[in-house]
């Protein structure tokens, strides 16, 4: 039986503990070799040539890329601007179902994600300038390009993280463990959420270098 909505008793220092566990045993499988090689061939495709990409793989579909150093970071702002959306669609469906106190199905999570999707794509040109401003003042163009790539990565590793999370968290079988989460306030919770998918994201960037 579900807890009543009013009924929050897990404290934000219980649910980053529960979090922090549930991050851990998600990605402790995960070959670092083979997650900087997803990545990095990411990276690799998106600077030489065209490739399309499922939206729900969380990847817009890139433009037609060229050698032309302008272009590719434009590009990569774009991607970041798709990406960082994507990310704030997941933590609204994380939210939705903590506020609903209930499990979707991962057949109505990826639906909700598409038309999320769909929605970042119609309006994308509107968005990018608004994720271009941190990287402004980086005056050096290799150390702006550098930054942009990682930023994308970590992007990439953070809604991988948060999807495949969402997909365990509504899982029959872990659905009695799901429920405490119920117990627990859906704005600390998405913030909880945030912070350590970032955090989790940027261990599995550590080491990676794109050259």
């Amino acid at each position: 039986m579900l807890l009543g909505k009013d009924w929050l008793i897990m404290t934000k220092e219980e649910l980053a503990r529960s979090l922090s566990v549930l991050l851990h045993e998600l990605t402790k499988s995960w070959r670092k070799e083979k997650i900087h090689s997803d990545v990095l061939e990411i990276i690799m495709k998106l600077r030489i040539q065209k490739i399309h990409s499922d939206v729900l793989e969380i990847i817009m579909k890139l433009r037609i890329q060229t050698d032309d150093d302008e272009q590719y970071v434009a590009d990569l702002l774009g991607n970041i601007a798709f990406a960082s959306e994507s990310a704030h669609a997941l933590k609204q469906i994380w939210g939705y179902m903590l506020r609903e106190q209930t499990f979707l199905s991962p057949q109505t999570i990826e639906a909700m994600l598409a038309d999320a999707q769909r929605k970042i794509q119609r309006q994308l040109s509107e968005m990018t300038a608004r994720y271009e401003r941190p990287f402004l003042s980086i005056d050096d163009p290799l150390e702006r390009k550098r930054q942009l790539e990682r930023s994308y990565s970590a992007l990439l590793l953070f809604n991988r993280i948060a999807a495949d999370f969402l997909l365990e968290f509504v899982r029959e079988e872990n659905e009695t463990a799901a429920s405490v989460f119920f117990a627990a306030d859906p704005n600390e919770a998405i913030e909880v959420f945030h912070h350590l998918c970032s955090v989790y994201a940027s261990r599995w960037l550590e080491g990676l270098e794109v050259d």
